[in-house]
């Protein structure tokens, strides 16, 4: 009997996905997993005891393996080719802006293909639709696909799309305030990539998600340690993009451990790789983010201004190209620009259109919203609604796990209680 490869293991190899059988499962205690990954991929030649072993974990006979029929192969290609066409379809769709159309056409990808297709065709089409949820902000439905696609075996077998996966499940975990659970993940997509380059897309981009879970759930040494590590191989990192973001989370990390000198240093360089005419919406979220932490941690003079220039910028930019979060999460950064300009009538303005916006704040933002709300009530002299919103505040962000912001309302709360009625301080604008 000849054994051809790499016919063979190309054989092996779709008659194992097609059963969701991982190398490890099909290997069982004759053979390891590393020995059938190298058959599958034409290194390895089996002997006819092993082909008939592989045979029999496949439940099919020998001839399925050794021999496969010419129409089977053309049916299969067949089958690859069409859903390459409809994720080229998709891909089109969502260019254009059919977002919904897109993820439904890829829903119906992984229906029809399921159990037939080649396992990498499905895992791009599968990982498009998670992309897409998060266009859409259907952060539930895309936590549902990410964790599907987490356990498919060839997440599970390749470092590279284990990471990328567990890093857009970490991100999507920050984004539900589920911040524990953020942090182990993205911890986890660190883990994987310890074999790769410090400059690999998904290795930089896990110890990104890491210091972005850190900084919310207020781990501030650890985000500051991390980003240090990252920033050293900044200037190596081949895509100018990401480098931006090594730049724009190094200064974020300074702004938060009170050096706002250097955050505003390192997010001018991060605007230097960020640029608005290759990612508008990357560009435009800088700008926000960079406005919002100069107007909380920069006492300077010209931080109000500067801080003003940047988010009109944003609100420029996100007016065309921002989701229902993008511009909740600008507005919130805008009323913070009225507290700092004394203008408790616009902060509420602005906070009661973000409750109201029906944007699917995370619970640390809608936290922050509230903690904005009852500084601005202060400022104007109305401590019973202050004292309510201090306390709805703090026991948000406790429920986030935002614990250095609940500290803070839970201060303010208790200063204003201590003072009594009519004697609160004015509000904290820093």
């Amino acid at each position: 009997m000849m054994i051809e490869q790499p016919a063979f293991g190309r054989r092996l190899r779709l008659l194992r996905v097609q059963r969701g059988l991982s190398q490890t499962e099909l290997a069982g205690d004759e053979v390891s997993a590393s020995y059938v990954s190298r058959v599958e991929s034409g290194r390895r030649s089996p002997n006819e005891l092993i082909a008939a072993f592989f045979a029999r974990r496949l439940d099919v006979p020998l001839d399925a393996l050794t021999n496969p029929a010419a129409q089977d192969e053309g049916e299969h290609r067949s089958r690859r080719l069409d859903i390459a066409g409809k994720l080229l379809e998709a891909r089109a769709l969502r260019k254009d802006g059919e977002l919904t159309v897109a993820a439904g056409l890829l829903r119906g990808i992984g229906a029809a293909a399921t159990g037939h297709a080649e396992e990498d065709v499905l895992w791009e089409a599968t990982w498009e639709l998670a992309d897409v949820l998060r266009e859409l902000g259907d952060t539930a439905d895309e936590h549902a696909v990410l964790a599907d696609l987490a356990d498919t075996a060839l997440s599970q077998e390749t470092p590279r799309l284990a990471a990328r996966v567990a890093t857009a499940l970490s991100e999507n975990l920050r984004r539900q305030g589920r911040l524990g659970e953020a942090v182990r993940t993205a911890e986890h997509a660190v883990s994987v990539t310890v074999a790769l380059s410090p400059t690999a897309h998904e290795r930089v981009g896990a110890m990104l998600a890491l210091i972005n879970s850190y900084t919310d759930s207020g781990e501030l040494e650890n985000a500051a340690g991390l980003a240090d590590t990252l920033q050293e191989t900044a200037e190596d990192i081949p895509s100018r993009q990401l480098r931006g973001q090594v730049y724009w989370a190094a200064g974020s990390a300074r702004f938060l451990c009170g050096r706002p000198e250097d955050g505003v240093h390192l997010h001018e360089q991060a605007f230097a790789w960020l640029r608005p005419e290759v990612n508008l919406g990357a560009w435009a979220r800088l700008c926000r983010a960079s406005a919002a932490l100069r107007l909380e941690y920069d006492l300077s003079d010209d931080a109000t201004g500067h801080a003003a220039r940047l988010l009109a910028r944003a609100r420029q930019a996100l007016e065309l190209v921002g989701r229902d979060d993008d511009m909740a999460e600008l507005m919130l950064a805008e009323a913070h620009l009225a507290l700092r300009q004394d203008e408790p009538e616009r902060v509420l303005e602005l906070t009661t259109k973000v409750c109201d916006s029906g944007a699917e704040l995370p619970l640390a933002g809608l936290g922050q919203c509230q903690l904005l709300a009852a500084r601005a009530h202060a400022l104007a002299g109305n401590q019973a609604a202050a004292r309510d919103s201090y306390r709805l505040a703090a026991e948000t962000l406790d429920r986030a796990g935002a614990y250095r912001k609940s500290s803070e309302a839970w201060r303010q709360l208790s200063e204003m209680l201590a003072a009594g009625p009519g004697d609160g301080p004015a509000a904290a604008t820093d």
